[in-house]
């Protein structure tokens, strides 16, 4: 609990949230969690599949920037089709942004190499202020804050030829306004993804082992924030990883991102951390992130033929 000044805390509430929502959360597993990074990839393998995520950010100091949620999504092969869902929360000290969202994807290919996904999501966004457990100067607390709700779209498409994969989507379409004014800095910015990479099997001895280098780049352009992230994913049977740089077009360097976890044919756990390299401060900055995917064995059906992604990205 914080003992403040009344009236400079009305000016913080007010104000600042205008700021806080002009961008999304920066993830770093965008390979761990598909359908939160495009909607195309829903439903995009043969079984049922639930992600659970969470990301503490700016570890040293008092911001306590708290995201997790879960996605969850299912191939609906006799339509070539995959539906899903995905709830997220975004904790910012008494700033929290509740989001839930459906994701559709339509499957097509092209030949017997090249596969087309195209995705849609919608859903609401709630922005609400908890003041309950704020403490003044006079003993005084607020029990109600201010809450928003609006509506929420996006669009993606990725492709797969070969070893290559790619991807683009567009978040925010409507880029809705969060604050009780319509004015720049309170909207929601339209956010701008697409990535490239490239799945390298490395030979092996033995069939069971499985060796992979998947160098991959991502570029995210949101409002003025401009970021690219570019590294390496890798798997060594059973051990997965990758490190990557995250900076902007200048380039002015952010983070370098490490990522190490156990994968199976069921499931796959992943924790990365983001060790600042580029904002000088008297903390250290960073930021940890852990993820769990589940996937539940589903009765196949012979008839319809799945349209899959590698199995790299599952």
């Amino acid at each position: 609990m914080h003992i403040i000044n009344k009236n400079i805390i009305y000016l913080i509430l007010i104000i600042i949230p205008s700021f806080l929502y002009s961008q999304d959360t920066p993830y770093s597993q965008y390979y761990s969690n598909l359908v939160m990074l495009n909607p195309a990839f829903t439903g995009a393998i043969e079984s049922d599949r639930i992600n659970v995520f969470y990301r503490n950010q700016w570890l040293m100091t008092d911001a306590k920037f708290h995201s997790f949620g879960l996605s969850y999504d299912k191939n609906i092969s006799k339509y070539n089709s995959g539906i899903g869902v995905i709830i997220k929360n975004d904790i910012d000290g008494v700033h929290i942004l509740s989001t839930i969202n459906i994701t559709y994807s339509y499957k097509i290919k092209i030949s017997s190499d090249f596969y087309l996904h195209m995705g849609v999501e919608g859903g609401i966004i709630q922005k609400y202020i908890n003041t309950s457990t704020l403490i003044f100067e006079n003993n005084e607390t607020i029990n109600s804050g201010f809450n928003k709700i609006v509506p929420d779209f996006s669009i993606g498409l990725i492709s797969f030829y070969k070893e290559i994969y790619s991807g683009f989507s567009i978040s925010h379409i409507t880029e809705p306004y969060m604050g009780n004014h319509y004015s720049i800095n309170e909207k929601l910015n339209r956010k701008y993804t697409a990535f490239l990479g490239y799945t390298h099997y490395l030979n092996t001895r033995l069939h069971s082992e499985k060796r992979i280098l998947s160098p991959n780049i991502l570029f995210q352009i949101q409002g003025l924030q401009y970021n690219i992230n570019w590294g390496t994913s890798f798997q060594y049977n059973n051990i997965i990883g990758g490190l990557w740089i995250r900076h902007n077009f200048k380039p002015d360097f952010d983070a370098m991102i490490f990522s190490l976890g156990f994968k199976t044919k069921d499931y796959k756990i992943t924790y990365s951390y983001d060790m600042n390299i580029g904002k000088k401060t008297t903390v250290i900055l960073g930021a940890n992130e852990i993820s769990f995917t589940k996937i539940f064995k589903t009765k196949k059906n012979k008839k319809y033929k799945m349209i899959e992604c590698p199995n790299f990205l599952r």
